[in-house]
């Protein structure tokens, strides 16, 4: 007589084993890579205040876009004091800006129209106009002009490249004005 052994697989070779191994696999490459774009592609940061009403609410989730050109007009982050703000781009490097005393501000002699503020005014500023604008630099502004701290403060300054940290691309309510 002819005795035939079997032998039973190990739970480490069966197929349920390995796929599960896969699927464990392609979840932490996915989330490798998510990390990895939300911190050094597409950051995401917390907008506070009240500098950029009534474009942006306090509490607003905003993701930022390190590798986006940035131009007049678009809303980027940026570092002070080791705090990141986020403020317009009105003016960008190698131009001639100008605000007079009613707020309304002209780029290289040219009025810009600014649907996004509701009132215009000169708010806190010790800058002498017209001011030049150095290249490679950003000029910003808040959209609520009255309270905002921004490139009109010679403790801010324009924005340069070291302290940019992107274009603000999409932005989320908070999950408590979701209706």
């Amino acid at each position: 007589m002819i005795k035939l052994s079997v032998k039973k697989k190990s739970f480490f070779q069966s197929p349920m084993f390995k796929r599960a191994l896969k699927i464990v696999l392609i979840v932490i490459v996915a989330a490798s890579l998510l990390m990895n774009l939300f911190t050094f592609i597409m950051p995401v940061v917390r907008y506070y205040g009240n500098s950029m009403s009534p474009t942006l609410d306090d509490g607003q989730i905003l993701i930022v876009n390190k590798m986006a050109e940035v131009k007049s007009g678009d809303i980027i982050a940026f570092y002070y004091n080791n705090k990141v703000i986020v403020r317009r781009v009105v003016a960008t490097g190698n131009s001639q800006l100008e605000i007079d005393v009613f707020g309304t501000v002209s780029v290289n002699g040219k009025e810009l129209v600014e649907p996004y503020i509701e009132n215009k005014t000169l708010g806190q500023c010790n800058l002498s106009f017209p001011y030049n604008i150095p290249a490679n630099s950003y000029f910003v502004l808040g959209d609520n002009r009255d309270v905002a701290m921004d490139s009109r403060l010679s403790e801010i300054g324009v924005v340069t490249e070291d302290r940019l940290i992107g274009k603000v691309v999409f932005s989320l309510k908070p999950f408590e004005s979701i209706e």
